[in-house]
């Protein structure tokens, strides 16, 4: 009996239902989830979850009447940024570095800002590249 090319196993791994590129084929073979498909207990768990909105939002409400800690960290948590926010003066390497001297910044901070910067930089270099580009195209068709 011999075995057709697409069930195979080569290297202790089934190949069946895959074809020569690894992918899994469609037909008979294949009998797993449709594409596109969702899990049938997820979507009915986020209708629960979804029916429950109203309801958790009232008691999240009484719970920050109340001045109950935790509601004030969940709220907070979700509603301002991730990292500390520090009002600088501007953006300068200057200004950065008056921050991080005066011990408003860390060095963490300070090289994150600075990475930044410096990637905002380059895109404005490539734009003002792409700009002189396009006008030496024009130069150049309108000389034809």
């Amino acid at each position: 009996m011999t075995t057709p090319p697409n069930l195979a196993v080569i290297h202790g791994k089934s190949t069946a239902a895959k074809d020569e590129r690894g992918r899994f084929i469609s037909g008979p073979a294949n009998t797993g989830r449709p594409v596109g498909a969702r899990n049938k207990q997820s979507a009915e768990l986020m209708k629960v979850v979804r029916a429950m909105g109203n309801r958790a939002v009232a008691n999240l409400s009484d719970a920050l009447d109340a001045k109950e800690q935790w509601a004030t960290t969940l709220v907070l948590r979700y509603c301002l940024p991730s990292t500390r926010t520090q009002e600088m003066h501007g953006a300068d390497p200057e200004d950065i570095k008056e921050a991080f001297v005066a011990g408003d910044i860390s060095a963490e901070e300070m090289k994150a800002i600075s990475t930044a910067i410096e990637k905002l930089k380059s895109i404005a270099d490539i734009d003002d590249l792409r700009n002189r580009l396009s006008e030496l195209e024009q130069l150049l068709n309108a000389g034809k």
